[in-house]
């Protein structure tokens, strides 16, 4: 089995494959990561990696291994790798190891990791969160923001103090201050002012902290201009697009996302999460499930839009199992993330000379806005292109026209293509 599955021809390395124990553990490890894309050449490589895992954890049978017990391995077989005048190279010996290591024994359930101490007040912020999704109908997203800025600020008040009833307001004024004189501009102060008002609003009622600490905390000052959305000029945008050139996958991929981004103005987790099944190619339709207001939204494809998601589909798209339309590089081949995206979005502004002090996917969304209100479009019809929420109720969710869309999603790319 491992020897069709590996294609391996020389009678020798198939023997000491076949030889070796957990062959069958071994196969289905393999036949999962040529499911996820890994060339035939990785799994290789990671199969004799498996045998050496194999030989110096004494596995011969699985059992329960520690992340530490690999760590300490693997500088064991990177010294070894040394001392082997035969081993061309041992740079990367210990990190391959443990990473072979770590995949294959979490692949068959037996890897060990010591669990991570929860900092003080997690069961607060957990309760918090589980309220603001649960009764306010706060989106993940928008959950996951609250955790992350009442966390750190939490984190820095546990290194101070050790009680909440003993917190008072200059403790958030004091936290406030310090990050601002660590480089956080007035925006990003006001965020986090703003979450952890909410959350000693809650703490207020659930008696964990002293009344009045929620109302005493004021945002930053705001300047005029100062939180409106940047993105780039639309003729910059149509250089940007112009700039992708070429057939590559790396190419085809660009040209695709960046297609998305400004025709749309889709949020990064939006387009991350958009799937083979979302396309119907028939009705020339795509469906979205939006981050921030929730819910799913159908989008009229626009015709240079779906040309390039077909040819990236078709020759540059990686064949695996994963039904994430957008895909990384490199194998196991996965959905792309934020990041994936981002770098996608940067290089492209750089290569293209354009000046924007914002260089991520959101800048595109922000000229894509922009556009469509240079052209005329209302403001209802940009919102519910964008998705945003209704404004006059955070449960009422704007209802969108496909017909009226359409004619927003079929304006003119300026010669584009």
């Amino acid at each position: 089995m491992l020897r069709t599955l590996l294609q391996i021809e020389r009678s020798f390395y198939a023997d000491r494959q076949e030889e070796a124990p957990l062959l069958k553990e071994r196969e289905a490890f393999l036949e999962h990561l040529l499911q996820q894309g890994t060339s035939l050449a990785a799994a290789r490589g990671v199969s004799w990696q498996l045998l050496n895992v194999i030989r110096l954890l004494q596995l011969a049978e699985l059992r329960d291994v520690w992340i530490d017990e690999i760590k300490e391995t693997a500088q064991r077989w990177e010294r070894q790798q040394r001392t082997n005048s035969f081993a061309h190279s041992y740079k990367h010996s210990a990190s391959f190891f443990i990473y072979v290591a770590k995949k294959w024994l979490r692949f068959a359930g037996v890897l060990k990791q010591r669990a991570i101490p929860r900092m003080r007040f997690s069961d607060q912020i957990d309760d918090f969160v589980r309220w603001a999704t649960e009764e306010r109908g706060l989106s993940a997203l928008t959950a996951r923001s609250h955790r992350h800025k009442i966390a750190l600020f939490l984190k820095w008040f546990s290194e101070r103090r050790r009680s909440l009833i003993a917190l008072r307001l200059g403790d958030v004024d004091d936290f406030l201050i310090s990050k601002g004189a660590t480089g956080w501009s007035r925006k990003s102060a006001c965020g986090y002012a703003n979450s952890l008002r909410s959350f000693f609003r809650y703490a207020e009622q659930r008696g964990w902290c002293k009344q009045g600490i929620a109302g005493g905390i004021i945002s930053p000052t705001l300047y005029q201009h100062e939180g409106l959305p940047e993105g780039p000029q639309w003729k910059d945008v149509q250089r940007l697009l112009k700039g992708v050139k070429g057939k590559s996958v790396v190419a085809l991929r660009a040209r695709a996302v960046l297609l998305l981004l400004t025709v749309y103005g889709l949020r990064s987790g939006e387009k991350s999460r958009l799937l083979l099944s979302d396309f119907d190619w028939r009705q020339e339709t795509f469906t979205v499930n939006h981050s921030k207001r929730g819910g799913v939204q159908k989008y009229p494809l626009q015709r240079e839009v779906g040309e390039a998601i077909l040819e990236y589909i078709t020759k540059a798209r990686p064949g695996t199992s994963s039904r994430n339309l957008f895909l990384t590089l490199k194998p196991p081949y996965r959905g792309v993330g934020y990041s994936s995206l981002w770098r996608i979005t940067s290089l492209r502004i750089d290569a293209a000379g354009i000046q924007c002090r914002r260089r991520g996917p959101h800048c595109l969304r922000h000229a894509c806005a922009t556009h469509l209100l240079e052209q005329g479009a209302s403001l209802k019809v940009i919102g519910d292109l964008l998705g945003h929420r209704d404004s006059n109720s955070t449960r009422i969710y704007a209802k969108v026209h496909l017909e009226q869309l359409r004619r927003v999603a079929d304006f003119d790319l300026g010669g584009l293509l």
